[in-house]
């Protein structure tokens, strides 16, 4: 029978595991406690959870909230999990920065909008563009065509002015004579 501990270790990851948008699993072995305490640190400023975990229970509210059984590849030797809550893609940012710091930490994969991703396509996912990058992109997208009506309209309404001055600067048109109402003699000729 297991120890309540442990029960309470594992509905614990299993809450955070729901709230989180994406898990990042790194090994720490060689990381000296300062460095891992500057990681924890900077990941902590992108509103992130890192947890140390043990594989065996964190295996177990791995997949009984989902995550598929492959997961188990990723929970060998000492492991720190990331719950990245808003935005999946920041700590992967702060990772790859922390990595080029510090050489001994070692990424071992990633749990994304339900896909697991192995180790090598860590460097893809830190390239994609944050959640702030990508609405930046959306409205500069929605934006360029309502700036196009905007200009477009602005340059009928300049025309249409500029058309008006025009006519109002034209000088009037000369009055031609009055012509008496009788109509012009016509010859017949037979």
């Amino acid at each position: 029978m297991p120890k309540q501990v442990k029960i309470d270790e594992v509905t614990g990851l299993k809450e955070r595991i729901g709230r989180a948008s994406a898990l990042y699993f790194f090994d720490f072995t060689k990381l000296p406690a300062n460095d891992f305490n500057v990681l924890r640190r900077k990941l902590g400023e992108s509103k992130v959870t890192v947890r140390v975990v043990k594989n065996r229970l964190a295996l177990r509210a791995l997949t009984e909230s989902g995550v598929p059984a492959d997961i188990e590849k990723l929970l060998t030797g000492p492991t720190s999990v990331v719950f990245a809550a808003d935005d999946p893609v920041a700590p992967a940012r702060t990772i790859r920065e922390q990595m080029k710091k510090m050489a001994a930490l070692k990424v071992k994969g990633a749990y994304l909008d339900q896909v697991l991703y192995a180790a090598d396509r860590f460097d893809f996912i830190a390239g994609l563009p944050t959640k702030h990058e990508l609405r930046g992109e959306v409205v500069g997208v929605l934006q360029g065509p309502i700036y196009g009506l905007v200009l477009t309209l602005e340059g009928l309404l300049s025309d249409l002015v500029w058309v008006l001055d025009q006519i109002k600067d034209r000088p009037a048109p000369a009055e031609a004579p009055e012509q008496s109402g009788a109509a012009p003699e016509q010859t017949a000729t037979a």
